[in-house]
């Protein structure tokens, strides 16, 4: 399916709303497939409300990897209100508790860093994101989740397509990044010591009037750390690497085989 584009996503905190929480502002541990949307579209330069067909599940494959440990916050957030056009805070707040992510070790220069692995079925617009994030530069500013959370790339890195390793069997294997529920099979083992394991729901896509198009189980290690999965469709290997370790993109089957 032609080239692949890996980067990091680094921040010092994060807040990614869950889809199904109303009146408290649960996060998501790691950003979901519709913010990584988000993200790639900032890199670009793409307007709000006009990336989703062009990001969709038929389009472009997008994996994330946990790639350093998180702990959660729940602090209340004062906001306007802005429904009586209140912009200067002289009616009462409206009190929102909302749920922040943070590093797990509290030295001072702890960051979120969340692996990102891209490829669209347009090698251009593959290349034109690894073109972005190797400067670092960007067309917009880049959020993890919420305007109160800037964030930035690193280690940005292209992949030709014959530097990709791809296989489609189900044998078991170290797995790094978020992978969807329905695509492991019962032959995994995903009980293990110092094996942490969270599972959630989380958007996949969007409908050109930002409706939810898709919505997926999923499951990653609280630590970051490797599961080792069998899983349908396809999985993926980059050259640099660590032995043995694999990937897999937020998809229904993997049917696509680079």
């Amino acid at each position: 399916m032609g080239p692949l584009v890996a980067f990091d996503l680094v921040g010092p905190m994060a807040h990614f709303r869950k889809f199904y929480t109303n009146s408290s502002s649960l996060s998501y541990h790691v950003p979901p497939r519709t913010t990584l949307m988000g993200v790639i579209a900032a890199l670009l330069g793409w307007r709000r409300d006009t990336y989703y067909q062009r990001l969709s599940l038929d389009k472009a494959r997008i994996g994330v990897a946990l790639r350093a440990p998180v702990r959660t916050i729940i602090q209340t957030v004062n906001l306007l209100q802005t429904k009586l056009e209140d912009w200067h805070g002289r009616e009462a707040r409206t009190q929102i508790p909302a749920e922040w992510v943070l590093p797990k070790e509290t030295v001072p220069s702890s960051l979120l860093r969340y692996r990102v692995f891209f490829q669209h079925e347009d090698a251009g617009i593959t290349r034109s994101v690894a073109e972005w994030v190797s400067i670092p530069r960007y067309a917009y500013p880049l959020f993890l989740g919420a305007a109160f959370c800037p964030a930035w790339v690193e280690n940005g890195r292209l992949y030709e397509e014959d530097e990709i390793r791809w296989a489609s069997d189900t044998q078991p294997a170290l797995v790094d990044t978020v992978v969807l529920t329905n695509r492991i099979t019962e032959s995994s083992r995903l009980v293990a010591p110092g094996i942490r394991i969270l599972p959630d729901q989380m958007p996949l896509d969007f409908h050109p009037d930002r409706t939810l198009r898709a919505v997926a189980s999923v499951l990653w290690e609280d630590n970051g750390k490797p599961l080792r999965l069998s899983v349908t469709g396809t999985r993926f290997h980059l050259p640099d690497d660590p032995p043995n370790i694999w990937h897999v993109f937020l998809e229904e089957t993997g049917d696509a085989t680079g």
